[in-house]
């Protein structure tokens, strides 16, 4: 790999739309041995706010910045149907890419990414970035400590409203990409393989079709272990994002939105439970206290991008693979066929079996 004349990993990113403007755009500034040095975008609003952003050249077709000599590594959050043909290019291209979730909307393309990036040689990391989140880590060394004992069953909820003339085109249709088990539902649906190190063994969904397409749904997943779970993802709810774990012993509730972990154990003496104060990691402990200038602040994205320069970079360090990414798209496969959308109403089948395909 060529790097820049100060060592730094070139950076391109293909797609500048909202999540790319909130977060990659910004981050990558500040992101340990990396320089933004490109992007690219179709649309000429979402290139012009990023030139404005990021001051860097920025390119109408995604091949251009693809195949730039200066770019050593592309971050890639298009719209989901053009996933897997951008990171097949960027393999190609021979450049280290980064790939916003899902890898992919079947799973013949998810495997097309995982054999050209093998081909390659080149480093491939899934964007699942709340494994990076410092509260999701804490909580992850709490429940593997055993402090609420096994887990027996897990409830979690991911919503996020978006009013019908605001959403992005793509996201209404499935064939693009759109619907809550792609869009939300791979999040937590990673995060419940990381969190319990363990597989999704079988899944049974509901999904509802009211003013998009699949922007609503609700699973029931048996993971490998036993372990039960039931999720509700909306584009229509309240919005909503945490994971609750309970255990043999007590309870762990983690919620995006607070920045506090809840525990609950049994009480010593009488009946019910009290609430556990769980003191803050030292990374925590930052993030709470950048919460007071910039309440919506979320470390994730950076701490995600840093994993995967370092491991281009040869630094040792955890990532997201694209074999979580098959995964994770494997159960959300496994939920559609289990439960199909109509535009006028619910509709429930049969729970299915989770394929173990290799990655």
């Amino acid at each position: 790999m060529s790097l820049s004349p100060g060592g730094l990993t070139r950076v391109g990113v293909v797609g500048c739309g909202v999540i790319a403007y909130w977060a990659h755009l910004r981050v990558l500034r500040r992101v340990r041995g990396a320089t933004l040095a490109g992007a690219a975008d179709p649309n000429p609003e979402a290139r012009e706010r990023a030139k404005r952003l990021a001051r860097v050249a920025v390119y109408g077709r995604a091949e251009d910045l693809i195949g730039c000599d200066d770019i050593d590594a592309v971050v890639i959050c298009a719209p989901t149907h053009l996933h897997a043909e951008l990171a097949v290019a960027a393999a190609a291209a021979g450049k280290h890419f980064y790939l916003e979730k899902p890898i992919a909307t079947t799973i013949q393309d998810a495997q097309r990414v995982t054999e050209a990036a093998a081909v390659a040689g080149v480093t491939a990391a899934m964007g699942f970035n709340r494994r990076h989140h410092p509260l999701y880590q804490q909580a992850r060394q709490i429940l593997r400590g055993g402090h609420i004992g096994r887990v027996r069953a897990v409830q979690t909820a991911f919503c996020e409203p978006i009013p019908a003339d605001t959403m992005p085109e793509w996201k209404q249709r499935r064939a693009t990409g759109g619907g809550v088990l792609l869009d939300l539902g791979s999040h937590h649906i990673d995060l419940l393989r990381w969190f319990l190190g363990d597989e999704v063994a079988g899944i049974a969904a509901s999904i509802q079709s009211q003013l998009s397409e699949q922007d609503t749904a609700r699973l029931e997943l048996w993971m490998q272990s036993g372990v039960e779970v039931q999720s509700f993802f909306s584009f229509r709810a309240a919005r909503a994002d945490f994971l609750e774990f309970i255990g043999e012993r007590g309870t762990l509730r983690i919620d995006r939105h607070s920045p506090v972990l809840a525990m609950r154990l049994g009480r010593r003496f009488g009946y019910g439970t009290r609430r556990r104060w769980i003191p803050p990691t030292i990374p925590v402990a930052r993030w709470r206290l950048h919460r007071l200038v910039r309440p919506s602040t979320d470390p994730s994205y950076r701490r995600s991008l840093q994993a995967f320069i370092d491991r281009v970079r040869n630094i040792p360090g955890h990532v997201a693979s694209l074999a979580d990414g098959v995964r994770s798209l494997e159960a959300i496969l496994s939920a559609e066929e289990s439960g199909y959308s109509v535009k006028s109403g619910l509709v429930q089948d049969r729970p299915v079996r989770v394929p173990c395909v290799p990655c």
